[in-house]
């Protein structure tokens, strides 16, 4: 039995991912920074780093998909030292295309208006790479999925997938239920992407 401790519960990505793994050998720890104890939901600050210790007890696999709730470097950093000290290892964290510089040119300009750019850490693409940063130069097992622009259709795509960080984004805009789809398989091959950035697109 894997156990899962997931940060972000209430967002849409998670929402789809626990239903994937309800028949699967994974017991799921749900967690957000509200709760919603009708849908098992807790409360858990993620830049809480004691509350997180706590709630790492035992857990064999972090997966943090916190990007709405925002204060993503602090965040990155409490979770990464929570983890050390807990003595987990596994993290998978859900970021964007765009933190490694790597959009197109034909979007970068406009993402750039919208979010900010990787060097500003007062914006939401700022926030962003520095919690990637942070997390990519930790001893920690992690993968960060980058999923490129997000659909609500409920279609499983099939995508494309870049795990050099700074080759330029290939393919478009991708469903959440996809990005469910590859985060449930990573969650049950825990081996696959290990210290990896990837970014996943419509093929």
């Amino acid at each position: 039995m894997t156990k899962l401790l997931i940060l972000g519960a209430n967002g849409q990505i998670a929402k789809l991912v626990v239903p994937m793994l309800a028949h699967t050998n994974t017991e799921t720890i749900l967690t957000s920074l509200h709760a919603r104890p009708d849908h098992g939901i807790r409360a858990l600050d993620a830049v809480n780093e004691d509350a997180l210790v706590t709630a790492m007890k035992d857990v064999d696999i972090v997966y943090a998909n916190i990007g709405a709730e925002g204060r993503q470097k602090s965040a990155a950093n409490s979770v990464v030292n929570a983890m050390h000290t807990a003595g987990v290892q596994r993290l998978i964290w859900v970021a964007t295309i765009g933190v490694h510089n790597e959009l197109p040119d034909d979007k970068r300009d406009l993402w750039a208006n919208l979010l900010g750019t990787t060097d500003n850490e007062n914006t939401y693409m700022g926030d962003q790479a520095a919690a990637v940063a942070r997390i990519m130069s930790s001893a920690l097992d992690y993968t960060i999925i980058r999923p490129n622009e997000l659909l609500d259709d409920n279609i499983m795509q099939t995508i494309h997938v870049q795990t050099d960080p700074h080759e330029q984004i290939v393919g478009g805009p991708i469903t959440r239920t996809s990005v469910a789809e590859f985060i449930t398989q990573l969650i049950l091959h825990p081996d696959t992407y290990i210290a990896q950035s990837v970014a996943i697109s419509k093929q």
